[in-house]
């Protein structure tokens, strides 16, 4: 426009008429909404539109007060710039603090401008609302992941958040395959969201961290757009679920082995026999984990554990184990080691923090080595069956102490007549027996002279007599007070008498237990020999053991009378012999 009117100079009416038009109400300025004017350096206005009037004022067009400084500096720079002004109340309510670009274009050099000016305030508007979204956008995508990434067609990232990711800086990371930092256990399981062709949401990857451990990052991304005809490309935000991933994993493995151990505990409490409740717990702990095979240990009568239950074949050595047990025992940790070509896990059970017995499992070195999980499996169990054991030992103890007389530990009445009932009624037990019932002579004299403290220790020697001058499998009780028996399996008539008088020759270690030397403290003894072919019920059978003893008190005591057969009503004093 300069040159135009600096090729117009000379004709100043040409000129007049060209600004005329310019600024004309119907084309040019006149029908621009914004203010424009030409204007003279010291501010006198040449010809202005109609928007100029509103705000000639704050701008002082036309003022005697002079132009607007920022306005007079920029005519006087001779040159093409921009300044912005912000009008003051002159401008009136709608328009103070309203903000004006104003472009001033130099017609003569330093004398004359065009001066054209816009409101800004929208503009304004819209960029501090851009600006502010932008804000907005930034901080929730921050707030939302760890860091937010975008990757190119040929999957490589080409932008990640300012501060960059798992330890990486961004400059680190830019210009990378994702899949460079993928587990490569999995780097092949699906589609990455990396690379993604369509939405994705919540998808986890093992991404590598700069310190070498892998990390859980839960993925969403979106494809661009823009991108697709050239092959790809995504956007999208990772959240580091590490943690939360493990306690996850750790919950679901307790859940497991909470399940098989309450499985094991079923197993158990399904049985009712101690040795088949022990056999089933070393079944149910060796399929649990995968062993070959599984031993099950508790205390015995010392300190020394012994075998309870066992499954599997191919046990290791009995010294290999012991190792394994005294090792454990000493620290009360869970030992694993292969040995032999066997992979041997031991743990201790324990009641109370004492060890009350121990689990053994194994299997081949060439499976995988015990894991965390089997091991803590293993110790669970254990724990559990460290009650079990106990149950088990009460269990036992309570049956021991119903079945046997507390101060001599023989058996007693009950125990013993079901024991006998169940040999007497034995179809494929030996062809006979004998039943002897033995009664102390001369025994009240020990309580009312020497004391009942004596007469316990009388009773003590009694049941050591008979105990050892019977056979591993008899049966020895106290029947009630000073009355014993004995069951002594494959004894006929002959063996019982010959049995008998060993009883009564030993019986002589009595005697300094008498309360009174004329009354020597000995033996009665009445017995019955079972014939199996006589179909003879356990009531007669001590019926006629009883008789016979009585008999031998009536005549005189110490000795032993074998009884009549079932069915036979001889005299048995024939049989009668006497000490």
């Amino acid at each position: 426009m300069r040159m135009i009117f600096s090729n117009m100079r000379p004709k100043n009416g040409e000129l007049q008429s060209a600004v005329r038009t310019l600024f004309s109400n119907h084309v040019g300025f006149g029908s621009y909404s914004g203010p424009a004017a030409l204007l003279r350096g010291d501010g006198t206005v040449i010809v202005a539109n109609g928007a100029s009037a509103e705000i000639a004022d704050c701008l002082g067009l036309g003022s005697d007060n002079g132009l607007h400084p920022t306005l007079a500096g920029a005519i006087r720079s001779g040159e093409f710039s921009t300044v912005a002004i912000t009008l003051d109340a002159s401008a009136g309510d709608d328009l103070a603090g309203v903000t004006f670009e104003f472009a001033v274009l130099p017609v003569i050099e330093r004398e004359s401008a065009l001066v054209i000016g816009r409101d800004t305030a929208l503009e304004s508007a819209f960029r501090g609302a851009l600006t502010e979204s932008r804000q907005r956008y930034k901080e929730l995508v921050d707030i939302c992941g760890d860091f937010c990434w975008e990757t190119d067609a040929n999957d490589r990232f080409t932008f990640v958040s300012p501060g960059g990711a798992l330890d990486y800086t961004a400059e680190a990371l830019v210009g990378r395959s994702p899949t460079d930092f993928f587990d490569p256990l999995l780097a092949d399981a699906g589609e990455s969201p990396f690379v993604a062709s369509k939405s994705v949401d919540c998808v986890d990857v093992w991404f590598r961290c700069a310190d070498g451990h892998y990390a859980c990052l839960e993925t969403s991304s979106r494809p661009i757009a823009e991108n697709l005809a050239q092959g790809g490309g995504a956007r999208g935000v990772c959240r580091d679920v590490t943690e939360d991933r493990n306690r996850q994993e750790e919950l679901s493995r307790i859940q497991i082995r909470e399940r098989l151990i309450a499985h094991i505990m079923r197993t158990i409490r399904d049985e009712v026999v101690p040795d088949d409740m022990l056999r089933a717990a070393a079944l149910a702990t060796a399929q649990a984990v995968g062993a070959q095979g599984c031993r099950l240990y508790r205390e015995g009568g010392t300190d020394d554990l012994v075998s309870a239950a066992e499954f599997g074949e191919g046990r290791p050595p009995d010294e290999v184990v012991a190792g394994a047990m005294a090792r454990v025992k000493s620290d009360g940790r869970p030992f694993a080691a292969e040995q032999g070509g066997q992979s041997i896990l031991c743990v201790a059970t324990s009641y109370q923090h004492v060890v009350n017995g121990a689990l053994v499992l194994w299997r081949t070195a060439e499976s995988d080595a015990w894991t965390s999980d089997e091991r803590a499996l293993a110790a669970d169990v254990a724990v559990q069956l460290g009650v079990a054991i106990q149950q088990i030992r009460n269990q036992l103890e309570l049956e021991t102490l119903s079945r046997t007389d507390t101060l001599t530990k023989l058996l007693n009445r009950r125990a013993f007549t079901s024991e006998l009932e169940a040999r007497v009624g034995r179809t494929d037990g030996p062809a006979t027996g004998s039943l002897f019932y033995v009664d102390l002579d001369n025994f009240k004299p020990v309580n009312d002279i020497l004391g009942h403290q004596k007469g316990d220790e009388a009773l003590i020697a009694v049941s050591e007599m008979l105990v050892k001058t019977t056979r591993p499998g008899d049966l020895v009780a106290r029947l009630g007070g000073d009355e014993f028996a004995l069951w002594l399996d494959r004894t006929d008539e002959d063996a019982a008498a010959l049995r008998a008088t060993d009883l009564l020759d030993g019986s002589s270690c009595l005697k300094p237990y008498s309360g009174d030397p004329a009354r020597p403290l000995g033996i009665s003894i009445g017995i019955a020999v079972y014939d199996p072919a006589a179909s003879e019920d356990l009531e007669s059978l001590m019926g006629r053991a009883d008789t016979a003893m009585y008999q031998v008190k009536h005549n005189g005591k110490a000795g032993y009378i074998i009884a009549p057969g079932a069915g036979d009503h001889g005299n048995s004093e024939i049989q009668a012999i006497t000490a």
